[in-house]
């Protein structure tokens, strides 16, 4: 069965993320992920007979403008957004006019890595930050 919503493809223009209470103007990029660990299951003979499922995963990473990673940096504790705990990182998008959004939201995240880099030409620096979280739920 598919879903058909107003028949729109939504942008990059639709999606707005919030996390610490307010949007990421700076936001480059996005991307979430589940996963989980599964194994052929054998028993008589030499073909599979089903399935073992193991413990399933939840990571992303949102890419910052050097402007938002200065924000978070001011909001955490020790000046590095790798020691903020426990943060909800909700991603949306839609169309605003009608009401009509999509809602997931990455629960109790930590951002795990993140490094700073410049080259010649630049004209702005732009800071992935790979999170893992305990969930991705939808709203």
């Amino acid at each position: 069965m598919s879903v058909v919503v107003n028949n729109e493809e939504y942008a990059w223009g639709d999606m707005n993320v919030v996390l610490l209470g307010r949007n990421i103007a700076g936001l480059t990029a996005i991307k979430y992920k589940e996963s989980q660990s599964k194994e052929h299951r054998y028993a008589k003979g030499v073909k599979p007979v089903g399935f073992k499922r193991g413990n399933k995963k939840y990571e992303g990473s949102i890419t910052v403008l050097q402007s938002e990673l200065i924000a978070l940096c001011a909001a955490s504790p020790n000046g590095s957004p790798i020691d903020l705990r426990n943060v909800d990182i909700v991603f949306s998008y839609g169309d605003q006019e009608t009401g009509v959004l999509f809602t997931k939201v990455a629960k109790f995240a930590e951002f795990t890595e993140f490094e700073e880099g410049w080259k010649q030409g630049d004209s702005s620096m732009e800071v992935e930050l790979p999170f893992i979280c305990l969930d991705i739920q939808k709203v």
